[in-house]
């Protein structure tokens, strides 16, 4: 896939379609064409010349862009294209990945409601609460928001039964 190459570095120039890799070993620089960028990099295409380029960050396995990650190396936790050590405040780890999710904070309970099933010795009653401050956002972990509970019934219902 090599257009031009150097004897001493290797490609300097890959056909349209590919990536041109390069990477330091010491004060040598070598270039190489290649079909998908390696982990730690993303491909840039160009006018002239296709790049592979590092993402910034070190702690960055994958990335979208040089300062949006899409996954972190082990021992790091993904947060809104960032890698960190420990979730930032106000989040929590996603089950089963190693990305941070926002923590809703709900308000205080409502006060209960009013006993309600007619017709029977039981019913139920509910309190809400609602998030506060920013809102719910889509895979936000969130605790209960509804609760149930069973009460007795006070009143008499129409008709005459309990």
């Amino acid at each position: 896939g090599c257009v031009l190459c150097s004897e001493d570095n290797g490609c300097i120039t890959c056909h349209h379609r590919l990536f041109l890799l390069i990477w330091r070993d010491g004060i040598r620089q070598y270039g190489m064409c290649v079909h998908t960028c390696p982990p730690g990099y993303f491909g840039v295409r160009g006018l002239e010349v296709n790049r592979c380029t590092k993402c910034r960050s070190p702690s960055c396995e994958s990335c979208f862009s040089r300062d949006f990650c899409m996954k972190c190396k082990d021992k790091f936790y993904l947060h809104k294209g960032q890698c960190f050590r420990q979730c930032p405040p106000s989040t929590a780890v996603q089950p089963g990945t190693r990305e941070c999710q926002e923590m809703c904070e709900p308000g205080p309970w409502s006060e209960w409601s009013a006993c309600t099933a007619c017709g029977c010795k039981w019913g139920l009653e509910t309190r809400v609460r609602e998030v506060t401050g920013a809102t719910k956002e889509e895979g936000t972990i969130c605790p209960a928001l509804l609760e149930t509970r069973r009460c007795r019934m006070r009143k008499h219902c129409p008709g005459g039964e309990h």
